[in-house]
């Protein structure tokens, strides 16, 4: 299996730990000869690439997105027409109809396509949804979902027209996708999205109150503009029996590479197997190419988490 890694650096090295530690060899494009040489010297990369066209045009069948959003559509199309298969950074794309694009481009030339949507991999979050399904807190009433951290960084980010909004779009969507995950289908969302003084252009706080479809409310909550944030749970989860939660305990060296901490049930930290994320979600793509089976995490998911992030930018109050 021959794989280009489209966008080497910050992120890119994330996705590349992983393929050392799966086994794979990849190549890599970047703009930056010093990221390239670190490829070549710490990961042992063989082929690396400064010039986009020239490794979009490389032989590779597998292509690793993690380029800035709005190049998402273009690259990932343009991939997919050639016969390659895509494995693209979050979001999906920065508008749905070039989701809905991205996604026919994918079925009309019998491509893998999957968006690296690491947090639908997480053990903590996978395990609180099998405690909701099981009843173990009664009738879900009231669901949390929060992030609060400080972003003050440069680069391509800090651009609301490269992002296709701010930090909602961007991290946020991880957050996104465990509320969801957590709730269900909804009927409605309140939202109020507004900049407070982080080094973005776009917006870097989202507060929403969402209605689900089972009758249990949303609380979300996401800021880039939060100085000395506490430690609290990133989610809960509250029932008419009891309640779970993410328990916010020191990661020690070497542990798995995880979205959440362990859950804690009525009380109880559950001592579940975590696995690490990336690493998940990277093995699960390229089996369901060696397999020719259905990709783990479907781009339709992908796709209603931007639907859900573009209806709270439509609706903000």
């Amino acid at each position: 299996m021959n794989i280009l890694l489209l966008g080497g650096n910050g992120f890119g090295f994330v996705h590349a730990e992983s393929y050392r530690k799966l086994g794979y060899d990849f190549s890599v494009f970047s703009r930056n000869e010093e990221v390239l040489k670190r490829y070549r010297d710490e990961f042992h990369v063989k082929n690396t690439y400064n010039d986009l066209n020239e490794a979009m045009n490389s032989s590779h069948d597998v292509i690793d997105m993690v380029m800035p959003h709005y190049m998402h559509r273009d690259l990932a199309v343009r991939a997919m027409k050639e016969g390659k298969n895509v494995l693209i950074e979050k979001p999906i794309a920065g508008t749905l109809d070039e989701a809905r694009e991205m996604i026919k481009a994918s079925k009309e030339n019998n491509v893998k396509f999957m968006v690296a949507e690491q947090y639908h991999f997480d053990s903590s979050l996978i395990h609180s949804m099998e405690y909701e399904k099981k009843g173990m807190i009664g009738r879900v009433h009231t669901i949390i979902v929060r992030s609060q951290n400080q972003f003050n960084n440069q680069g391509w980010r800090t651009n609301e027209k490269m992002m296709g909004g701010g930090a909602l779009i961007d991290g946020g969507i991880h957050f996104i996708e465990a509320l969801l995950d957590l709730g269900g289908e909804y009927e409605d969302i309140i939202s109020r999205v507004y900049k407070g003084k982080s080094s973005i252009e776009g917006e870097d706080n989202t507060v929403s109150l969402i209605k689900f479809r089972s009758g249990a409310t949303g609380i979300f909550y996401y800021s880039w503009n939060y100085i000395s944030s506490p430690e609290v749970p990133s989610f809960e989860v509250i029932g008419t029996e009891g309640s779970i939660y993410e328990f916010r305990g020191k990661r020690e060296p070497g542990q798995p590479r995880t979205a959440f901490g362990m859950p804690v049930l009525n009380g109880k930290i559950q001592k579940i197997k975590e696995v690490d994320v990336f690493d998940a979600e990277i093995s699960g793509f390229l089996r369901a190419i060696e397999r020719d089976e259905e990709v783990p995490y479907s781009p339709e998911l992908a796709y209603r988490n931007l639907s859900t992030v573009l209806e709270m930018y439509r609706n903000s109050r």
